[in-house]
């Protein structure tokens, strides 16, 4: 059964056009999601944690959006420390960019991603990530493995 209340959602991006993109793709679904945004891996944390002056995200994102080329600390960088948190461990992680490296993938999935998607968003990937959040960690493993 999905769960049709609000979805929190963490979009880590630098690109304000990626940005703007991926929220509008998501309110065409139905309006329910909260998208929080963070420029940067340190950011992200900072947010997630609620310090050095970020107030901690509430409500707790059920999702990440993640881009791999970032300034400051990077995707892969990101996803280590967060994966080293177990508080963390029930936020399903997508990659979504424009091109990665094998390496990267295999380095990706090791740190238990959900799924990569190549920018720009479409419609029908939100629907599924939409679907993955609202229905469980096994859906997720099917759309994108």
């Amino acid at each position: 059964m999905l769960d049709t209340t609000h979805t929190p959602i963490l979009y880590v991006e630098d690109d304000i056009v990626d940005l703007e993109s991926v929220k509008r793709e998501f309110n065409k679904i139905n309006g329910s999601f909260i998208i929080y945004s963070a420029k940067n891996g340190i950011e992200a944390l900072d947010k997630l944690y609620g310090r050095n002056g970020h107030k901690k995200l509430d409500p707790f994102p059920k999702a990440i959006l993640l881009d791999i080329k970032l300034p400051k600390m990077n995707g892969i960088e990101f996803l280590t420390a967060l994966r080293e948190n177990p508080q963390f461990n029930s936020i399903m992680v997508f990659v979504v960019t424009s091109l990665f490296s094998s390496k990267d993938k295999i380095a990706l999935q090791n740190l238990g991603i959900v799924g990569s998607l190549i920018k720009p968003l479409q419609h029908s990937d939100a629907l599924d990530i939409y679907w993955c959040v609202n229905s469980g960690a096994d859906a997720g493993n099917i759309l994108f493995s």
